[in-house]
């Protein structure tokens, strides 16, 4: 099951949301998401959120849509939603909406997902890019001289890098070091994380084969 959880950040373009609505089996609108989803045209499979950011025109616009109100303040919206998507079944879901606007909701969206690595498969998407937040080793597939970037939240050790033109073997980083712009060498890498969260950010579109 891969779920599309569209948010309240900076919006979409209508191809990069139909990109990920094509890769999706539901799709889930996190409170004012709800708003992108009516602006792009989608219709969500559910609404969740404390609602105070859909509008009157949104909810009118999906009166028939199921929607959970939760009024709890004590978490966000994208955690509302993603505990909804632990709690009925484990798989992977895409997350767009989830960067922009208010530097603090973005660095929250970023720093909640590690809360969920044990349940659910995260991805973030955005205009041109897209960020996997790690434990272990994941392959990636993106075309030579594409740029990728390594963001640790935390000390990380054990950082193995294959495939990129500056390799690294059982490395550290620490928080405030940071690897941007590697280059993709061969067009499959991996990257791999022994112990802590690290961050990796591909500068290249999402695309199903992502793995």
């Amino acid at each position: 099951m891969t779920t599309l959880l569209l948010c309240n950040g900076e919006r979409p373009s209508g191809p990069l949301a139909r990109r990920c609505v094509r890769m999706a089996d539901q799709i889930i609108a996190a409170d004012g998401g709800a708003n992108a989803a009516r602006a792009l045209g989608l219709v969500p499979d559910l609404i969740i959120g404390d609602l105070d950011s859909v509008t009157a025109a949104t909810r009118r616009a999906f009166a028939g849509v199921r929607t959970l109100h939760i009024r709890r303040q004590d978490n966000t919206d994208i955690e509302k939603a993603l505990d909804y998507v632990r709690t009925h079944g484990k798989g992977r879901v895409i997350v767009l909406g989830a960067t922009g606007g208010r530097i603090d909701m973005t660095l929250a969206t970023l720093s909640v997902c590690w809360r969920y690595l044990s349940a659910l498969d995260m991805l973030i998407a955005g205009e041109g890019w897209y960020a996997v937040p790690l434990r272990g080793t994941r392959a990636f597939d993106a075309p030579p001289g594409t740029r990728v970037s390594l963001v640790p939240f935390g000390r990380c050790s054990g950082i193995t890098l294959r495939g990129l033109r500056f390799p690294l073997n059982n490395g550290t980083l620490r928080v405030g070091e940071v690897a941007v712009s590697n280059v993709v060498r061969s067009r499959r890498f991996s990257v791999t994380v022994r112990r802590g969260n690290l961050l990796v950010v591909v500068f290249a579109p999402i695309h199903s084969g992502v793995s």
